[in-house]
């Protein structure tokens, strides 16, 4: 081989490395890239969950507890007996319950409790699969319906972490929609002036970056109803989007003011 040939060889052979570099560089800051959007997007979602708990956090409220409500529609069709005490017992294996005790049934007309409920030191949990009978189309048929209920008295801001553990247990049992309530209390000694329920609810909206909606005032209860665009869930109540409430409430008995925030709204059903 002449020197010309071997120049021009040696050039092409450049060339084919330098664009496999290429190529392979490329695909490196292209993998980076959906490495950090993924990481951002993941920080993202958890950061506003937790901004929630911080937001009360900032409040200084005393005796402070945090809590969390999930009900799910199961629409897998037909459940056992030994079914629904898999699913109660599927669901207490992710948050770390053990069941020590037997499963309670109750059964009352066309409804039907499956339930393991728990109290602790400083935490209480209620895990439930509900069955209810129902005619459609002349025809007798049974929804199921799973609800999940923690509550903890320290480290509030557990109940994020909590939350993650029960929406993805659902998720492996099939569960696709599910509302989920989460609440905060805490307390301050003796009654507050107006002029101080509206600092608190201020500093709780703005920190969520809300907006007031709708606002309740009867001396001893204070309601506010609001919307943030951090969280994804929200309700219509008189024609306003609805996903922040705040209750504020005196107690003569105990002379304590009790100060409630929960999203998207109180539920106290079931």
């Amino acid at each position: 081989m002449n020197n010309a040939k071997l120049a021009y060889f040696l050039d092409t052979i450049k060339h084919i490395f330098s664009l496999k570099r290429t190529k392979i560089t490329l695909y490196m800051v292209v993998v980076l890239w959906l490495a950090v959007v993924t990481q951002v997007i993941v920080n993202r979602v958890f950061h506003e969950e937790l901004r929630i708990t911080e937001a009360f956090v900032k409040s200084n409220a005393e005796e402070m507890q945090s809590s969390i409500e999930v009900i799910a529609e199961y629409s897998g069709g037909f459940l056992s007996e030994e079914d629904k005490k898999s699913i109660i017992e599927s669901l207490a294996d992710a948050i770390g319950l053990e069941i020590d005790r037997e499963i309670k049934v109750d059964k009352e007309g066309v409804r039907t409790e499956y339930y393991y409920y728990k109290k602790a030191k400083q935490a209480t949990s209620e895990i439930k699969v509900v069955s209810i009978e129902q005619e459609e189309d002349a025809a007798v048929k049974t929804k199921h319906y799973i609800i999940v209920r923690l509550g903890i008295s320290k480290s509030i801001e557990s109940i994020d972490r909590y939350k993650s553990k029960i929406e993805n247990a659902l998720e492996k049992l099939g569960v696709n929609y599910q509302q989920i309530t989460m609440q905060f209390d805490g307390t301050y000694e003796g009654s507050l002036t107006a002029a101080e329920k509206n600092d608190i609810v201020s500093l709780l909206v703005d920190e969520l970056q809300g907006k007031k909606a709708i606002e309740y005032d009867e001396g001893d209860l204070y309601t506010v109803y609001a919307y943030t665009g951090l969280l994804n869930e929200y309700i219509v109540s008189n024609g306003y989007k609805v996903n922040i409430q705040i209750a504020i409430t005196y107690n003569e008995l105990t002379n304590r003011t009790k100060v409630t925030l929960a999203t998207p709204i109180l539920n106290h059903n079931w």
